[in-house]
């Protein structure tokens, strides 16, 4: 098994990142405040340092530091108040706009004190600006923007029209008096510290965007693992359960499958004559190609005329028709009926095949119908259920095909008063069936082709 390689200290920082993005609005507000309470702790220090060693009389030295003071002071109230709300438990987007309202303005106003659009100070603007989005969203982002540009036009314009003096703290505004290394070390210390600040935060949300495109790839492609299973799966299912079963389970339709109701079915029942000599006469592998082809042809035909293989037992098939999926008695009795016929056709060209391929025995397939009241719903124990049709009426469907002359159709009195006036069956009499007490009424479908009716028959 390969290990994958132990995570660097940046791997570490990138997930604290993507960590913190998540956090409410308070406590992204208190943490930025903290940062930027060292930060104008640190940098500005070293910065009016240089003024005084190496620009000296070019700033007012004393007021810059009696103003970064007080914003200091002003950054460590919004520290506070997001913290109170953050421990609370709260979002507290109103903090944002605190932080905002008071330290933006505090950045504005520096660049007045240096000469709005004069100062190098502006290039920190829009780099304090590009934080807001990359440690927020995009909407607090936006206002942000829409503050500075308010705060720099209203500020240009009086500067302009001399409402408001140009640069008050700044002492000399020659070229030669900035000129001077002072000046350019505490100008690239403020500016470069903002800059790599920003930077790295825009390193780590690239690199969170690559761990997120990569986790996003990595899943689609689990996903589709998942679905190719899946797919799988469900055509596994199709093979053991019947089709109409499997997409009720599939649809989440699950009380339709569990519950147990009696329902007006039309019972199918179908078995092989004398299966046993067939089944002695071939060899194992040959029975199970034979069986199988047969099971799927039937499988195919009664899909395509609506019906739920309930079971295959050996050679034995019993399909329903009402269930899951009901719809009028007479319809479901019809389809039943046809798709008795159309195996019956098929099986005259199968029987032709098995011959050429060996089969000495005729494979001939009686089948019985019966329409009448069943319990419909899940049987067995706690760790297998069957869905199936139990009762009286799946009796006698059972019986009619034990009855029924081999390649014919035997139909009970209740389906055939369901088709008769479509499909051409003849009377057949009277038969005792086991378990019932008086004799039962039979039909027996007329063969022909299975989408012929009487008008069919009688032209045939």
């Amino acid at each position: 098994m390969v290990q994958s390689p132990s995570p660097t200290r940046f791997d570490r920082l990138v997930d604290r990142y993507a960590d913190m993005t998540t956090w409410p609005t308070a406590k992204k507000t208190a943490f930025a405040m903290a940062t930027a309470l060292a930060f104008h702790v640190v940098v500005p220090t070293m910065t009016l340092l240089a003024f005084t060693w190496w620009a000296p009389g070019l700033v007012d030295v004393p007021r810059v530091a009696g103003f970064f003071a007080v914003w200091v002071l002003v950054i460590a109230v919004i520290l506070g108040v997001s913290l109170v709300v953050a421990r609370k438990g709260r979002e507290g987007r109103w903090t944002f706009y605190l932080l905002i309202f008071a330290y933006g303005t505090f950045v504005i106003v520096v660049l007045w004190l240096f000469g709005t659009a004069t100062s190098p100070w502006l290039s920190i603007l829009p780099l304090v600006i590009l934080f807001v989005p990359l440690y927020f969203d995009r909407r607090a982002g936006g206002v942000a923007f829409a503050f500075a540009f308010a705060m720099l036009t209203a500020l240009s314009v009086l500067e302009l029209s001399e409402l408001m003096p140009l640069a008050p703290i700044m002492r000399g505004r020659t070229l030669e008096a900035l000129r001077m290394p002072g000046w350019y070390i505490g100008v690239y210390t403020f500016v470069f510290s903002v800059l790599g600040y920003v930077s790295l935060l825009v390193q780590l949300s690239v690199s969170v965007r690559e761990r997120q495109q990569r986790h996003l790839e990595a899943t689609n492609l689990a996903l589709s693992q998942t679905s190719n299973e899946l797919a799988r799966a469900n055509e596994m299912i199709s093979r053991y359960v019947a089709s109409q079963l499997a997409d009720k389970i599939r649809s989440g339709h699950y009380e339709d499958v569990e519950r147990h109701e009696r329902r007006k079915l039309t019972l199918f029942f179908s078995d092989i004559k004398d299966f046993t000599v067939i089944a002695e006469r071939l060899e194992p592998e040959d029975l199970s190609a034979l069986l199988n082809e047969y099971l799927s042809e039937m499988s195919a035909i009664a899909n395509r005329h609506g019906g739920t293989i309930d079971k295959f037992v050996g050679d034995a098939i019993m399909i329903l028709f009402g269930a899951p999926v009901a719809t009028t008695d007479g319809d479901q009795a019809a389809r039943a009926v046809r798709m008795a016929a159309e195996m019956q056709e098929r099986l005259v060209a199968l029987r032709q095949k098995w011959h050429r391929d060996g089969v000495e025995h005729d494979v001939e397939v009686r089948m019985g119908i019966n329409t009448g009241q069943a319990t419909i719903g899940n049987f067995g124990s706690t760790d297998r259920m069957d869905y199936t049709a139990i009762g009286r009426q799946v009796n006698l469907a059972a019986r009619l095909q034990a009855h029924c002359v081999p390649s014919r159709i035997l139909l009970s009195h209740s389906t055939y008063m369901l088709v008769s006036d479509e499909i051409a069956c003849a009377p057949k009499g009277e038969i005792q069936v086991k378990g019932f007490e008086h004799p039962v009424s039979v039909y027996e479908v007329i063969p022909g082709p299975a989408s012929e009716g009487l008008d069919g028959q009688a032209n045939a």
